[in-house]
């Protein structure tokens, strides 16, 4: 990811008018930063400490996006193009081992969520508590890096309230 290239979202620039997202100092100064032309290598040039956390942080907030390059424009199409919408496989046709988040809220959705909502309890040390969340990638890790957090949270709250807590954020398995 060191050759990735990212840019500020609508939300990102609002971010550093508004300071709404309770971001630590650090992950705002990457927001900061990122110009949407400096490459991640560039920013890790200027010496900012655990810079890929941070950038993982902005993206799961929607705050950053990556710059997709622009290809050069293709010739105009000679007939209209149709696009379908996607059809829902039926229920026989789908692997009994397929993850039920393709029904339900996508896992970067949640994950966003999760940070908002985090963010009021640790603050801004939320990235580095969620650092497990961040990487997770099915549903499975996602709910294990939860209940990593929920022990946690169980220290200065107890377990029954940190696992009301964190129930909304859990994607059903």
């Amino acid at each position: 990811m060191s050759s990735g290239v990212f840019q500020k979202t609508e939300s990102g620039k609002a971010e550093i008018a508004r300071r709404q997202a309770g971001l630590s100092a650090a992950t705002r100064t990457v927001l900061i930063m990122v110009n949407g032309s400096d490459s991640v290598s560039a920013l890790m040039a200027r010496g900012l400490p655990q810079l890929q956390g941070h950038l993982d942080t902005l993206l799961a907030l929607g705050l950053i996006e990556p710059v997709v390059a622009r290809a050069a424009p293709a010739a105009p199409p000679t007939a209209p193009s149709v696009t379908l919408p996607p059809v829902a496989p039926l229920p026989s046709e789908v692997p009994a081992n397929a993850s039920p988040l393709a029904a339900g809220p996508s896992l970067d959705a949640l994950r966003r969520k999760a940070l908002v909502h985090l963010g009021n309890h640790f603050g801004p040390d939320t990235p580095l508590v969620a650092k497990a969340l961040l990487a997770a990638r099915t549903a499975a890790e996602f709910n294990a890096a939860l209940d990593g957090i929920e022990s946690k949270l169980a220290i200065y709250m107890g377990r029954k309230q940190a696992a009301r807590e964190l129930q909304a954020l859990r994607p059903a398995t």
